[in-house]
């Protein structure tokens, strides 16, 4: 498993020196890397037979799923950000 809050630090302090092809490139690695976290978290869950809703609240309070939808929103706006100076 990733250590995803070391993850997240590193690529935010080094957000100022990066350029919009790796803002992307880190946007896309952490939204797959969502996608299927959330996958597993899903998947495990229907085996074990829990009902949807609860299924639902899990993922809607999972720590990991929460910190990289916050981390890929941040990403984003950096990056359009960035798209904003440079069509200025």
């Amino acid at each position: 498993m990733f250590n995803t809050s070391a993850i997240l630090k590193k690529i935010t302090r080094s957000m100022p020196e990066t350029n919009h092809q790796e803002l992307t490139e880190s946007i896309e690695l952490l939204s797959g890397y969502h996608d299927r976290l959330e996958k597993e978290v899903v998947l495990i869950a229907k085996k074990l037979q829990v009902p949807p809703k609860k299924i639902n609240s899990t993922l809607a309070k999972h720590a990991e799923l929460v910190e990289i939808k916050h981390a890929i929103s941040r990403l984003t706006a950096h990056r359009d950000r960035q798209i904003q100076k440079i069509d200025k």
